[in-house]
């Protein structure tokens, strides 16, 4: 058996490392705080780097591409993200890429979305209350980074594109 473990592996368990401690932080207190988007953004730096995937230009578009939208939707709706919801987007976009972190918001939206419904239909929540969003995000990412690709084919699949 041998000890040894590549690079990527390495970014790929401090990355889900970050993504447990935001959800459990999230969870506990309905904050992320800021240590932990720097850390991934750092993380993305240090991948770059090093020499993977993906590349610059994509690590950038991931960095605005859902992160823009959010707080833009935030100044329309106030409350409608928090701002650690943010900056965690913006991070886990500059090391997932464009792609990938439209993928895992897609998954969060929907996971989120799940879990507003159950708490609705069990009167454990009422339309007024607000959950953390952060372990959605997270999970979302998480899956992103492993099947994301995978997922995209297959969801644009539907729609007639070939990606």
């Amino acid at each position: 058996m041998s000890l040894y473990m590549d690079a990527e592996s390495l970014f790929f368990f401090a990355f889900f490392g970050l993504l447990t401690a935001a959800a459990c932080i999230d969870m506990a207190t309905m904050e992320i705080p800021d240590h932990i988007p720097a850390a991934i953004l750092i993380l993305s730096l240090l991948s770059w780097l090093t020499g993977h995937e993906p590349s610059f230009r994509t690590r950038m578009l991931g960095l605005f591409c859902v992160s823009v939208p959010m707080l833009i939707l935030t100044y329309v709706v106030p409350g409608a993200f928090g701002g650690g919801d943010i900056k965690l987007m913006a991070a886990c976009g500059a090391f997932l890429g464009w792609r990938r972190c439209l993928c895992a918001m897609l998954l969060a939206v929907l996971g989120g979305g799940l879990w507003a419904a159950w708490l609705l239909a069990g009167k454990k929540a009422d339309r007024k209350d607000q959950f953390a969003f952060g372990p959605f995000l997270c999970l979302g990412a998480a899956v992103s980074l492993l099947w994301g690709e995978e997922l995209l084919r297959w969801y644009l699949s539907f729609a007639g594109f070939s990606v």
